[in-house]
């Protein structure tokens, strides 16, 4: 783990691999940790993995005041420029989906190639989904199958054990709530100029499949990809299917 100033922030941040580099945006209240290790350990043996904590979450600093979605684009953007890397493949999911979005939009000359999962555009051309789980630390059933949970229960409580100490809570969190309340993308995604590829779990319940729809559709070089019996923790639960996905894409 190391720092790096952006800004008003000190960036908590990893990297992982070698080869061309891959931004990786992480979503609501999670840190760099919440990707687990197999999808990075995969992907990092063909590209250069930059893991990072947004503003308010893991040991990056919190926030002086409140922000929008824009800001933490600003924030990836910082973080690039501080590590001198002019431009990089960028794969948010969730609210880091929002985030990547956004990137896309205002600094299309940073990007590469965008990979989107399990997020959505917000405002009027969205269905939005539970995330009471979020708040009330009901995160397995947020994020995985009932199947995926009884096989795998033993892992996933060691594994949120190790996590949940760094996940935003109290005003850090209601700062992250309110910027993915305000993301609306609806009537700008036509303007994302990089190829897209646009990832969900057919039985996601956070941000329900139809949102990926939506991207793919507004997103002019976007391709759908929807990894059967994977809720919206498809990255830790799916990793081999998710590593591949990405993969074939950016090769």
């Amino acid at each position: 783990m190391l720092k790096i100033t952006v800004g008003d922030l000190d960036i908590n941040y990893q990297i992982q691999g070698k080869g061309p580099p891959l931004l990786m945006i992480i979503g609501l209240s999670f840190s760099l940790l919440d990707w687990g290790k197999k999808l990075p350990d995969r992907l990092a043996q063909n590209y250069q993995l930059i893991l990072f904590d947004n503003r308010d979450a893991g040991q990056t600093s919190q926030s002086t005041r409140p922000y929008s979605i824009t800001d933490m684009a600003d924030d990836a953007a910082g973080l690039l420029d501080a590590l001198k890397i002019p431009k990089a493949h960028v794969f948010g999911v969730s609210m880091g989906g929002a985030i990547a979005q956004q990137f896309a939009l205002k600094y299309p000359d940073k990007l590469d190639k965008l990979i989107l999962g399990c997020t959505m555009a917000g405002g009027s051309c969205s269905q939005y989904g539970d995330i009471s789980g979020v708040m009330d630390g009901n995160l397995l059933e947020l994020l995985f199958t009932p199947e995926f949970i009884k096989s795998d229960r033993a892992a996933l409580e060691v594994f949120l054990k190790e996590t949940a100490p760094f996940h935003s809570k109290g005003e850090a969190l209601q700062r992250q709530l309110q910027a993915f309340a305000t993301h609306n993308t609806c009537d700008t995604l036509p303007n994302i100029k990089a190829t897209t590829l646009v990832l969900t779990g057919d039985r996601d319940i956070v941000i329900p499949p139809t949102n990926s729809n939506v991207l793919a559709a507004k997103i002019p070089k976007a391709k759908l990809e929807v990894i059967a019996d994977a809720a919206h923790g498809f990255s830790y639960s799916h990793a081999d299917t998710t590593a591949k996905l990405i993969l074939d894409f950016l090769q």
